[in-house]
């Protein structure tokens, strides 16, 4: 306003000014030369402040639609907006086909002795975001005749897992989303 209020002082100076020329540059002196003064007003407007937020960050598609689970190793996890995103390193199931262990899963359970698993490719990860709601459980094992210690963690918590309670079963919805998570966890001796 103050800006407005300065630019009408200015522009009433200068009518002022012009009427006061053209008195003085009168009627009386034919021979004078006309004096016109031309005022443009310019009115500037404040800067407006936008209420509208930044779009919030797209959340990556999953590599896994069709799937309805899929297994490996958690490599990281991000955050993109409010979603944990998962990048998992996929593993093989011994004796397992792949469209099999997509359709139904691994048996979940601790193991003894060698793994039932194993890596083949270590440099093709899968981008699975985790849906609202996800349970997410980390299994381990002290020894083969005891219970299974298990409890609910955040995506956060698959990654840097022990050897032998690395590898990760994810169940996926329609949208390749990550429903359910729970690792394998293989017992000592």
């Amino acid at each position: 306003m103050k800006h407005q209020h300065h630019t009408a002082l200015i522009a009433l100076a200068s009518l002022t000014t012009a009427a006061a020329l053209t008195g003085c540059g009168g009627g009386n002196n034919p021979n004078a030369p006309e004096v016109t003064v031309t005022v443009t007003p310019t009115v500037t407007a404040p800067p407006t402040s936008s209420t509208s937020k930044p779009a919030a960050p797209k959340v990556p598609a999953s590599d896994d639609k069709g799937r309805k689970f899929d297994f490996g190793v958690v490599t990281k996890v991000s955050t993109v907006g409010s979603t944990a995103v998962l990048e998992l390193d996929r593993w093989t199931y011994k004796g397992l086909d792949d469209a099999k262990l997509a359709s139904q899963g691994v048996p979940i359970g601790p193991f003894k002795g060698k793994p039932p698993y194993e890596n083949q490719n270590a440099k093709l990860t899968y981008t699975l975001p985790v849906a609202d709601g996800a349970r997410i459980l980390y299994h381990h094992c002290l020894a083969a005749d005891q219970p299974l210690q298990t409890k609910s963690v955040g995506a956060k918590d698959l990654t840097g897992l022990a050897d032998r309670e690395n590898t990760v079963l994810v169940a996926l919805d329609d949208q390749g989303r990550v429903t359910a998570a729970e690792n394998l966890p293989g017992c000592p001796g």
